[in-house]
Order: structure tokens, then sequence, then C-alpha cells
């Protein structure tokens, strides 16, 4: 089984940020993408044993994160794909909206920090997609 980490956000310092954090703390491919749409198109592309973590923002210019759920639940893998919404939202009708999706895992603030990715590395189904943490030597 093939896994990679999609990060999909319209802001490119964003997506810079994220792509630092991930580096050192992933044991999978990741991309980058600036829009929904186009990876939405990897997605579609992909063979049917790769599994995805989707690192979603929300707001984002002609397709937002809502409307890439929506299409993912017409793929014919989506039990390969997990997601994680990553945003500025603070909207607690975004956060209700989110557990309305079954592939959604969880509602994170950007950007990505080092405990969201050690609460990642707890959830069951994301967590073969992250190295095992290193253990605090300053204890």
């Amino acid at each position: 089984m093939n896994r990679k980490i999609l990060v999909i956000d319209d802001d490119s310092l964003i997506l810079l940020i994220h792509e630092a954090k991930l580096e050192e703390e992933t044991n999978c491919a990741c991309a980058y993408f600036d829009n929904a749409k186009s990876a939405l198109e990897h997605i579609i592309d992909a063979d049917s044993n790769t599994h995805f973590l989707l690192l979603l923002d929300i707001n984002m210019p002609v397709m937002n994160g809502w409307d890439l759920l929506d299409e993912i639940k017409k793929h014919p893998f989506k039990n390969n794909i997990l997601t994680i919404m990553v945003t500025s939202s603070v909207n607690e009708a975004d956060k209700e909206k989110a557990q309305q999706y079954e592939m959604v895992l969880d509602f994170l603030s950007k950007p990505l920090k080092t405990r969201h990715i050690d609460r990642l590395r707890n959830i069951v189904e994301v967590a073969p997609f992250f190295k095992e943490a290193v253990p605090n030597q300053n204890v």
C-alpha cells in the first residue's frame, strides 16, 4: 500500500510552513496544492492502492474544502482517503459541518505545530503516515 499526504491550502506561506514541518515528521510522500481542484485531479489519477491523508483548508477560491469533500464522497476509492481540516476558521458551524463527513477525523487550527502532529499520531488511522514520536530527551 502506498501512502501520501496532500496539503491543500491557497496560502503559499502556509504551504511552506507545512512543508517544513512535515518534512521531518512523515514517513511517506507529501504533495502540496494551492487549490482543491488540482488536488482532486491528483487523487483521481492515483492508483487504487494509494491511501491519502488530506490536510485540507476550508476557504479557498474556485473549489473550497467542502466542495472537495463532496467530490471525494463520489470517488470509488473514497475509503482510501482520510481528512484533517487544517484551517484558520474559528466558526463553530464549520466544526459541526466537518463532523458530518465520515472521512474527516479532526479539525485543527493552522499552521501545523508539533502538538498537532503529536495529536495526529494518536489517531489510529492516521498514525501510519507519520514517523514515531522521538521521546523527550530532557526528562
